[in-house]
């Protein structure tokens, strides 16, 4: 089968789905059988150059530079409608993937990625122009797709509740995680190292935890939180909250961290904590537990899907709540050392092989195999 991918994430995007839509095409391409891909992205050359270094050894696979970056690409295919197919651009293919939420007009069958649907369900904390857009391009996506690939169970349900006709094409393929190259000796720090990693935005709730730590304090007086992530959208307050946290001695910001410096920060944390509002598949809390890090999360489903019994959960809206979770860990070096044997057996349950072997069936299923 020649399958024809949007790489654009891939080539550009750093986190989220940029980081799904890597991992997976590394694991297609190393999949047995004579599958071809073609890549499509609107990245620079570098960009793509970088992403094709990257992959491993495995099946064919060809790049194809649309025209256009990332933003008029999406105009021309998306906003503008413009009848432009994807076969006019690539080439011939049997069946388009789109990584991140849209398709491109194609007289092939198509299959669409939905991460999550936070401009339906939380739009207030996303930027309003995105979700416009998403409002516009997301539905049609859905309707002109002949599978669409949810990253969660509880995705899944959101998006047949959303878009009924569209029930009986959803696959939910859950993420996969990468484990370290070398087996990562969590070590912890000897004072209280909390870690939480993502994008800054307000979607990430990153206000609570910092709510939180004065409480954790009371009784661990030299706790501190490690926030690790690029800054997003609608986070001038946030980071301002971050910088007088570092200022107070409660906080450090280390933005954009490197795969290396993640390593790192996982290594000499005693806890990592995700008190997000909202996620789709809630991949660091996997990355942390794979890592024997002991993890506390929101109590909202899809963390629980993840997360399963190895992790902890508090109530994304009570700083208290966190701090109750933290303090109860910290105090128990037993506890941490049973959560952080558990987590790494519940990291083992997924594997992006599992992903792009669930992928590459849903190839199948669009073109009604």
């Amino acid at each position: 089968m020649r399958i024809a991918i949007d790489a654009t994430p891939a080539a550009v995007q750093h986190a989220g789905v940029g980081r799904y839509a890597r991992e997976l095409l590394a694991a297609l391409v190393t999949l047995p059988g004579d599958d071809q891909y073609l890549l499509a992205s609107a990245g620079t050359s570098e960009d793509n150059e970088r992403l094709l270094r990257a992959l491993p050894p495995g099946r064919f696979r060809e790049l194809r530079r649309l025209p256009l970056g990332p933003r008029f690409s999406t105009i021309a295919w998306q906003r503008a409608r413009l009848p432009i197919t994807a076969e006019r651009l690539l080439g011939p293919f049997d069946v388009f993937h789109g990584t991140d939420f849209v398709v491109p007009p194609s007289r092939r069958p198509r299959v669409v990625t939905i991460h999550d649907l936070s401009f339906l369900m939380v739009p207030e904390f996303a930027e309003p122009s995105l979700v416009r857009y998403l409002l516009d391009a997301v539905p049609r996506a859905i309707e002109s797709s002949e599978i669409v690939i949810t990253v969660s169970a509880a995705v899944a349900a959101e998006v047949a509740e959303e878009f009924p006709a569209a029930r009986e094409k959803i696959v939910a393929i859950p993420n996969g995680v990468r484990f370290p190259e070398a087996p990562l000796m969590h070590r912890g720090s000897s004072e209280p190292e909390l870690l939480v990693v993502g994008t800054i935005e307000p979607r990430k709730n990153l206000p609570t935890l910092l709510k939180a730590l004065p409480i954790v304090r009371e009784q661990y007086p030299t706790a501190r939180l490690t926030v690790a992530g690029r800054i997003g959208w609608r986070s001038d307050e946030i980071v301002a909250a971050i910088r007088s946290a570092e200022a107070q001695g409660l906080a450090r910001f280390v933005e954009a961290p490197t795969d290396t410096e993640l390593e790192a920060l996982y290594k000499s944390s005693t806890l990592a904590v995700f008190p997000s509002y909202y996620e789709g598949f809630g991949l660091p809390v996997l990355e942390a537990m794979a890592r024997g890090v002991p993890t506390i999360a929101s109590d909202i489903p899809v963390l629980r899907e993840t997360g399963g019994d190895a992790a902890r959960y508090a109530d994304p809206f009570s700083e208290y709540a966190f701090a109750a979770a933290i303090v109860d860990l910290l105090s128990d070096s037993a506890l941490r050392e049973s959560m952080s044997i558990a987590g790494r057996s519940r990291a083992a349950t997924f594997s992006w092989t599992q992903t792009a072997e669930r992928t590459r069936r849903a190839y199948d299923l669009a073109r009604g195999g």
